[in-house]
């Protein structure tokens, strides 16, 4: 008789072990009586948000899209009679996404704090020699229309005589940046440079590199 007691408590543990975990995580509840009632049930939420950092500068997508490897082309053309003249050349009417010497430049990210820079690996030169700095080229800065932007991105940094610029990146607000400018680029044409073709399609340390950067 002992026994027979004895295996029925073990088995009247070994359900409650089972049904207590339903019990505890139960999310319901029934209740009686002849006055006012009142019972609650819960529901927890969780929501993911990933880490993000958007860069374009020039031709390319909106946030979110497809990566895209299009490298635009800033040309200039000094004219015979201005040469070396100080008087600003604008580029060509194909040069960037906007035209012109113009370019998209957008910003986003939600991870707080960004860090942007524009690097070079020296002075334009014409594979003979001959160099042009970085500091004859201008940037103007401006709204921009579509995406459209207030000119809360603009280019606050010269572009470095080689190396990589200071941060010129928007703080964020609230851990957030979403900013965009129009970004024109423009020859200063303040010196008489011997003559010939310098830069290209990265050639000649012709490419600027932005690089954007959170931790």
């Amino acid at each position: 008789m002992k026994t027979a007691v004895c295996k029925s408590l073990v088995a009247l543990s070994a359900v409650t072990a089972l049904v207590a975990p339903l019990f505890a995580h139960a999310n319901s509840a029934t209740v009686t009586g002849a006055g006012a009632l009142n019972t609650s049930s819960n529901v927890d939420f969780r929501i993911t948000i990933p880490k993000v950092l958007f860069l374009r500068v020039g031709t390319g997508g909106l946030y979110g899209a497809a990566a895209n490897a299009t490298v635009d082309l800033i040309d200039f053309t000094v004219p015979v009679a201005n040469l070396g003249d100080g008087s600003s050349v604008a580029a060509t009417a194909g040069s960037g996404d906007l035209g012109n010497g113009a370019v998209t430049a957008l910003l986003r990210s939600n991870a707080g704090v960004v860090t942007l820079t524009a690097n070079t690996a020296g002075a334009i030169g014409n594979g003979a020699g001959d160099t042009i700095p970085w500091s004859e080229i201008s940037i103007a800065n401006s709204n921009l229309v579509a995406p459209a932007f207030a000119n809360t991105f603009p280019h606050l940094a010269a572009l470095p005589a080689t190396g990589a610029s200071a941060n010129f990146a928007p703080a964020p607000v609230a851990k957030v940046t979403n900013v965009g400018s129009t970004w024109t680029y423009a020859y200063r044409n303040t010196n008489t440079v011997p003559a010939g073709t310098y830069g290209g399609v990265n050639v000649n340390n012709s490419r600027v590199t932005y690089t954007a950067s959170v931790l």
